[in-house]
């Protein structure tokens, strides 16, 4: 055996299995991520690690009253535009992910729709591909959705 290598061997209480194996059950997600992102959750408490990516703000596609758009990606389909957006909400001060729809106007310009945006799957699938590949999702949140899956 490799002298370099460390193993770690975690057991754990009965109970704690039977509590994990029924929220994977549930969640329909393996306990090796379930347990990944229990400990990711509590480093992040403690302060051990920290959530420190910033979207440059200089970087802003629109702005609102209500947001900066920072990032997005689209999918047109038709006279209507799907989107995933991140987006800097000036009133809580926080990024968000906005999933949203657009139709095109008269002057073939982008008009939010105020309504949930409804894509089939594949259509969803498409669009987070292009969301990650522009750098809507920070890698922070890229690492946690590869855990979950």
């Amino acid at each position: 055996m490799d002298e370099n290598k460390v193993r770690f061997n975690m057991y754990i209480d009965s109970d704690l299995d039977d509590g994990l194996t029924a929220l994977a059950e549930t969640t329909k997600l393996s306990k090796n991520s379930l347990i990944s992102l229990a400990i990711a959750k509590l480093l992040m408490e403690f302060n051990l690690i920290q959530h420190t990516e910033k979207i440059n703000r200089f970087d802003v596609i629109k702005r609102t009253d209500y947001c900066d758009l920072l990032k997005q990606a689209k999918l047109k389909v038709g006279d209507t535009v799907s989107a995933i957006e991140r987006i800097y909400v000036h009133q809580t001060q926080q990024d968000e992910i906005r999933f949203a729809y657009y139709k095109m106007n008269k002057n073939d310009n982008e008009r939010l729709i105020l309504r949930p945006l409804d894509i089939n799957e594949d259509e969803l699938l498409v669009l987070m591909v292009d969301a990650a590949k522009k750098g809507v999702f920070t890698a922070d949140f890229t690492r946690r959705l590869k855990a979950l899956l």
